[in-house]
C-alpha cells in the first residue's frame, strides 16, 4: 500500500535566522518579542534588563551547548508562559561545541606530542556536528517562535576578494528556518531584507525589505500565531528508551537496521525522539518477541527415574 498523502495546510510557528554586523542592533531587534526565553551567549541583554522585564521575558546566559539542549527539552516538554525562543548569537554556542569535541579528541591524545597541532579529521568534525544538529532538532521541535542570531563574516574569492557577506556559524544552519534575514541599519532603522522565504510561488508574507519591529512581524506573519500558546510536546520516556533497548537486545537489531530507523526519525538516539515514534520501535520489537516466543520448539519434559529402574 502507497503511504502518500494529500498535504494538508499547516499553520506553522514563526521561525527565523538573522545575520548582520556587529553593533548593528540585533539584540535589541530581537528583545522586542514579548514573552521571550532569551538565550545570551554575549551578555548583550545586560544594557537592556528594564526592557526585557517589561516585556516579561527572562535571560539565561550561557553558550554551553549541552546547558542550552537541556534547557530547550524543558521548554519543549514542560508547560509555560513563553512565546519566543530566542539564542543571540548562535555563533558562539556553535563554537562552544567545536571546544567541548577539542577537549575530549585531545584527552584521549594525551602524551601524543603531535596532538596539540594535529587535525583531528572527519570523526571529529562528525562529532560536533551530530552534537550541534541535536540542538538544531530541538529548535525545531519547540511549539514557540524560534528566533536566531548570527555573526556576519565576509566572504572572499579569487585573489582574496571580497565578494559578499555571510553569517558565521555552522554551514546549512540557514537552511533549517522558514526565513532568513539580514539586517543593516539605514537613517537610524534597523532594516530586514529578506534573504529567504518558503512559501508558494505568489504568496510570500514578506517584503523584500521592511523596518524591524514587532508591529509588522505581528503584521506580515499574523498576530494570532506569533502570540499563540505554545503546547508541551510529548517526547519518549525514559521508560520507553529502557523497554527499547532491552527489547532491541532479545530481537538482536543490528547496528545498520538501528541507525536506518534513528535516521528515520531525524534522530541520534532513541532519547531525542517524541513519544509517538518510540511507540512506533516498541510495538514493531514486541511483535518481533511475540513471533520469536511463538515459533520457539518446546523443550521435553524429562521425568526423573523411579529407584531400581533400569
Amino acid at each position: 500500500m502507497l503511504k502518500a498523502k494529500v498535504p494538508e495546510v499547516k499553520e506553522k510557528r514563526l521561525k527565523m535566522f538573522i545575520y548582520g554586523p556587529a553593533g548593528v542592533g540585533k539584540t535589541i531587534g530581537v528583545i522586542q518579542f514579548p514573552k521571550a526565553y532569551i538565550v545570551d551567549t554575549e551578555k548583550g541583554t545586560d544594557f537592556y534588563a528594564e526592557s526585557i522585564k517589561k516585556s516579561g521575558s527572562v535571560v539565561l546566559q550561557t553558550l554551553n551547548v549541552d546547558e542550552v539542549k537541556e534547557e530547550l527539552k524543558v521548554l519543549a516538554t514542560e508547560k509555560h508562559n513563553f512565546r519566543t525562543l530566542i539564542i543571540d548569537p548562535i555563533t558562539q554556542v556553535y563554537n562552544n561545541t567545536q571546544e567541548k569535541w577539542t577537549r575530549i579528541f585531545e584527552k584521549s591524545t594525551k602524551g601524543d606530542k603531535s596532538s596539540e597541532i594535529q587535525d583531528f579529521g572527519m570523526r571529529y568534525w562528525g562529532k560536533v556536528k551530530g552534537d550541534f544538529k541535536g540542538l538544531q532538532r530541538l529548535l525545531l521541535a519547540l511549539d514557540m517562535n524560534v528566533i536566531i542570531t548570527s555573526h556576519q563574516k565576509d566572504v572572499y574569492g579569487g585573489n582574496f576578494s571580497k565578494i559578499g557577506t555571510t553569517f558565521d556559524a555552522m554551514r546549512g544552519d540557514d537552511y533549517l528556518f522558514d526565513l532568513v534575514f539580514q539586517v543593516e541599519r539605514k537613517n537610524s532603522e534597523l532594516i530586514a531584507k529578506t534573504i529567504k522565504e518558503r512559501a508558494e510561488i505568489g504568496k510570500q508574507k514578506f517584503p523584500v525589505e521592511f523596518v524591524w519591529s514587532y508591529e509588522n512581524f505581528c503584521k506580515f506573519y499574523g498576530k494570532e500565531i506569533i502570540e499563540k500558546e505554545a503546547m508541551p510536546v510529548i517526547m519518549a520516556t525514559a521508560e520507553q528508551v529502557e523497554r527499547a533497548n532491552k527489547l532491541i537486545e532479545v530481537v538482536k537489531i543490528d547496528d545498520e537496521t538501528l541507525n536506518k530507523w534513528l535516521a528515520k526519525a531525524d534522530v541520534e538516539t532513541f532519547e531525542e525522539m517524541s513519544g509517538e515514534q518510540i511507540t512506533k520501535v516498541i510495538e514493531f520489537l514486541e511483535k518481533k518477541v511475540s513471533g520469536i516466543v511463538a515459533v520457539e520448539p518446546k523443550k521435553e519434559e524429562i521425568k526423573p527415574k523411579k529407584k531400581g529402574a533400569k
